[in-house]
């Protein structure tokens, strides 16, 4: 694969970052407002009553409920 400029990209997205630093991350990250990003397995799961929360241990902001 090989990034494109910006004004090349076709669908007209900016890419952020650096290409080695982007080939090395896991596919799979969630994001949180606070600026953490990791893998699924390294969120806290909560659960009340039926249901999963995932919640970021750096802030504690729910992520998703399910």
């Amino acid at each position: 694969m090989t990034l494109a400029p910006a004004s090349e990209r076709p669908d007209g997205s900016q890419y952020r970052g650096s290409p080695s630093i982007a080939a090395d991350r896991p596919k799979a990250l969630l994001f949180c407002p606070c600026g953490r990003e990791a893998p699924l397995g390294e969120w806290r799961v909560e659960y009340d009553s039926a249901r999963r929360r995932l919640v970021c241990p750096d802030c504690g902001e729910t992520l998703t409920v399910r």
